[in-house]
């Protein structure tokens, strides 16, 4: 019993001994640990032992926004600037063109805006660009040919067709279809301006054609405009567009025209009044020179 009881004192005590071990190899290899990030932590200081305190910069969308800007400014202020030279070239374009009338009130009792015609319109010619200073202004003229193929879209022809009734009657009726063909002699005069160093110009200016061909075709008859006298002999239109000076080869350009003066002989187009023309056109300009 002796010998058993013995037994287990010295297994008990043989135990104590090894969790002691454990704990102190335990908490000097803690001390250890603490102590060295004590140590990093120690605050940063100059040879004259001020303390030396680091602020970080924090890149909110306010501070990158601005670092943009002054990038950009940057970037503007190394552009070499952009020279207007004296050129000549060939033009051409693609536009839109329509003629728009208001209907007479005391004729149809209507207050509605319509479209007459409506077609696509092509340009070729030849242009020069005329320099005023060396940077900010030229004066861009030319001489063009303007054809333009537009169908009706409404009653808007001053044809009258005599149906005769069963009864034998008479029955007028207003005609609809039918094609406006139109081409043009023109002569654009614009003032173009942009800053130094930017290759885009806003150009502002007026239009002046000479109507070359003005028929209408419809169902079986054809009438001349210009023999018939109705059309106007010289338009006069506003011009608004821009152009981007690709290389000192190549322009692309993009303009809004506007009638200016009544285009056709009062009273021809029955119940409509206020007729204009609009266009808008965008092409290329090839500089020869």
């Amino acid at each position: 019993m002796k010998h058993y009881i013995l037994g287990i004192l010295l297994t008990t005590a043989f135990a104590f001994a090894q969790d002691a071990s454990t704990d102190s190899a335990s908490s000097s290899t803690g001390s250890a640990t603490v102590a060295e990030p004590s140590e990093q932590a120690a605050p940063e200081r100059t040879p004259e032992g001020y303390r030396i305190i680091r602020i970080g910069v924090q890149e909110t969308k306010v501070f990158k926004d601005s670092v943009v800007k002054v990038q950009k400014e940057k970037e503007l202020e190394n552009r070499e600037p952009v020279p207007l030279k004296f050129s000549v070239g060939l033009m051409s374009s693609i536009g839109f063109s329509g003629v728009f009338g208001q209907r007479d009130l005391h004729y149809y009792a209507t207050d509605t805006t319509n479209g007459m015609f409506f077609g696509f319109q092509f340009t070729l010619g030849a242009t020069a660009l005329i320099p005023i200073n060396q940077y900010n202004f030229a004066i861009r003229t030319g001489v063009l040919i303007d054809y333009a193929d537009m169908p009706t879209q409404t009653d808007v022809l001053d044809r009258i067709m005599i149906d005769r009734t069963k009864n034998g009657g008479v029955e007028y009726k207003e005609e609809s279809d039918g094609n406006l063909t139109r081409a043009f002699l023109s002569f654009p005069v614009l003032l173009a301006m942009k800053t130094m160093k930017s290759p885009v110009m806003f150009d502002i200016g007026a239009r002046f054609s000479i109507p070359l061909i003005e028929e209408i075709e419809e169902r079986s008859t054809k009438d001349d405009l210009i023999d018939n006298g109705v059309r106007s002999p010289l338009d006069i239109a506003l011009l608004v567009g821009g152009e981007i000076i690709v290389s000192p080869k190549f322009l692309v350009f993009a303009f809004f025209d506007v009638q200016m003066n009544e285009p056709y002989k009062e009273g021809f187009f029955v119940g409509i009044k206020d007729i204009d023309n609009f266009g808008l056109r965008l092409g290329l300009i090839y500089n020869l020179l």
